[in-house]
């Protein structure tokens, strides 16, 4: 179950100790911040990305189908209200009406809530600043989670994507995929693009299409390169192939085993006619391989 999951990696359901939803963001407060594991929280299925929010805050971030359910069920098993603060309908404010500020009688409203008011002055606590705040940058952010300059500039971001039963590494036909775990797979990834600049390499897997389109859209403004595995999804998928071409995110595509000396229905990749590079038959330094290609890639366009 990812929130039982989650939790664990966040130092048990003791150490949460407030729980909140924005967009497609569940944000923790922590009673001990340094319990919290990032590399097993990025690790967890359906987790686009993971970063701390203030001095004991954590911030996970997961597609808007699934970030409702999985808070309602964090809050159940830690016993803390759930605080949402997604694009619903608040006070009759439609979703779209939501994200922009309207001027009533009383003064400012924002998602229903009056902050400041001609008629009836008052100072602002630190409830309502922060609460200003979130509303401002759910105004404010590019649509798809994009970067400000500042925040973008000279930083490298990888997004590492493995297809179904990539999870399975280690268990998996071991003859042709090897005895490494994916576990081995991700600090071989992390390990890799520190060495080659990269600020930040997150790898997901999903046994799911559409989360991997979901994860590819969801990459734009977040992800400066993709390394993608997509596995059996290699030879079906139009569905992965269309979200490459939409984002027009570089992405280098890896396969662990030598594919070219595999079954006829293994020699065809959609995916390929989106991408920059292919690396295949390398095992798994075929990531660090395609890491150093995408990394080479990114520099010469700067």
């Amino acid at each position: 179950m990812t929130a039982r999951r989650l939790l664990d990696a966040l130092g048990g359901s003791d150490n949460v100790s407030s729980v909140s939803m924005c967009m497609t963001r569940l944000r923790l407060e922590l009673a001990h911040p340094e319990l919290a594991n990032y590399q097993d929280i990025a690790s967890i299925h359906r987790v686009l990305s993971v970063r701390p929010r203030g001095a004991s805050g954590v911030e996970v971030v997961f597609g808007p189908a699934v970030v409702e359910a999985i808070g309602r069920a964090v809050a159940s098993l830690t016993g803390r209200p759930l605080s949402s603060r997604n694009a619903k309908a608040v006070n009759g404010i439609s979703p779209v009406a939501s994200r922009r500020k309207t001027q009533n009688r009383r003064g400012v409203r924002i998602l229903g809530k009056d902050y400041l008011s001609p008629a009836e002055p008052r100072q602002l606590d630190r409830q309502d600043l922060d609460h200003l705040r979130e509303l401002l940058s759910m105004v404010d952010e590019p649509k798809g989670g994009e970067r400000s300059d500042a925040e973008g500039a000279g930083s490298l971001k990888a997004l590492v994507i493995n297809g179904p039963n990539m999870n399975l590494l280690g268990l998996r036909e071991p003859g042709i995929y090897g005895r490494r775990s994916y576990e081995d797979l991700i600090d071989l990834c992390r390990e890799a693009g520190l060495d080659l600049g990269f600020d930040e390499v997150r790898c997901i897997q999903s046994n799911h299409e559409g989360d991997i389109v979901d994860a590819i859209q969801d990459a734009r403004g977040l992800f400066d390169g993709i390394v993608m595995n997509p596995a059996a999804y290699t030879h079906t998928s139009v569905a992965i192939l269309d979200a490459l071409k939409a984002v027009a995110i570089p992405c280098v595509e890896v396969h662990v085993s030598d594919v070219p000396e595999r079954e006829d229905f293994r020699q065809v990749s959609y995916v390929r006619n989106a991408c920059i590079a292919c690396v295949i038959g390398e095992g798994l330094e075929g990531y660090v391989h395609a890491l150093q290609i995408l990394a080479e890639h990114l520099r010469a366009k700067r």
